[in-house]
């Protein structure tokens, strides 16, 4: 019988170097978490030329573009809000990539649009929340959402395309509206 291995999960910690990994076939960014609170999972993008762009719940905008396309750029799909958990269960959002060939830098965020919306405070570590990243090679990297500083998105990571090397970064910042605004190519997307 031939000898089988797994490939350990990866946790990644505050701002450690980029952990690498490839992909050929799909990525599968998950958002997982156990309240009953609204969080949104969200890609920015910047692309290799500058652009800014990206792909999130079409419930922000009410344009189901706004939720990516696997077939055409930006080859990101985002698979759609779910409601709220069985008792003890947890919810999820998901988003696929299909190929990351003209994205630089690719921000994963969650917003907890609810809060937002009603201007409440937001603390992130009482959602238990994690994002999960799964190759299609195998590669599996966790971040949790435990920052509990105030605001209402969260930069979880990034994931980074150079020279066909592709490294996924816990970022771990905690911002208000107006910061993410100013500081995350695309998130002007979702705002007014």
């Amino acid at each position: 019988m031939a000898e089988v291995k797994l490939k350990k999960k990866i946790c990644l910690k505050r701002k450690e170097k980029p952990a690498e990994f490839v992909f050929t076939k799909y990525l599968k960014i998950k958002l997982l978490w156990k309240t009953k609170t609204d969080l949104d999972l969200c890609i920015f993008f910047t692309t290799k030329d500058g652009q800014a762009g990206g792909v999130f719940s079409s419930m922000f905008r009410q344009k189901k573009s706004d939720m990516g396309s696997l077939e055409e750029f930006p080859y990101m799909e985002h698979t759609g809000d779910k409601a709220e958990p069985s008792e003890g269960g947890e919810s999820v959002e998901q988003i696929n990539i299909a190929k990351l060939d003209d994205i630089d830098t690719a921000n994963v965020v969650v917003l907890n649009y609810g809060k937002a919306i009603d201007g409440e405070e937001v603390n992130f570590a009482q959602d238990s929340g994690r994002v999960e990243i799964q190759s299609s090679e195998g590669d599996y990297f966790e971040v949790a959402i435990d920052a509990d500083q105030p605001g209402h998105v969260y930069h979880v990571c990034s994931i980074k395309n150079r020279d066909g090397k592709n490294g996924v970064v816990n970022e771990g910042v905690v911002m208000d509206l107006g910061t993410a605004f100013e500081r995350i190519p695309g998130f002007s997307l979702i705002c007014e």
